[in-house]
């Protein structure tokens, strides 16, 4: 059983490497999604760090209450 289930294994990495080009593009659309996500990350680290700015600003400064 381990030895089918090593061979599928290798069979499926291997066949990644094989595979040929796609010559596809981006378009608008998509560029403007994956902007969109970038800047809803950086808003939401933002929005997490306002949040625990007490407990950032504890850890790094080392003072207690």
């Amino acid at each position: 059983m381990n030895l089918i289930l090593m061979t599928m294994l290798i069979f499926s990495l291997s066949s990644s490497f094989l595979i040929s080009n796609a010559y596809a593009y981006i378009d608008p659309g998509s560029g403007s999604l994956i902007l969109q996500m970038i800047l809803g990350a950086l808003v939401g680290v933002g929005i997490a760090m306002k949040v625990y700015w007490f407990k950032i600003k504890e850890k790094f400064s080392g003072l207690k209450k």
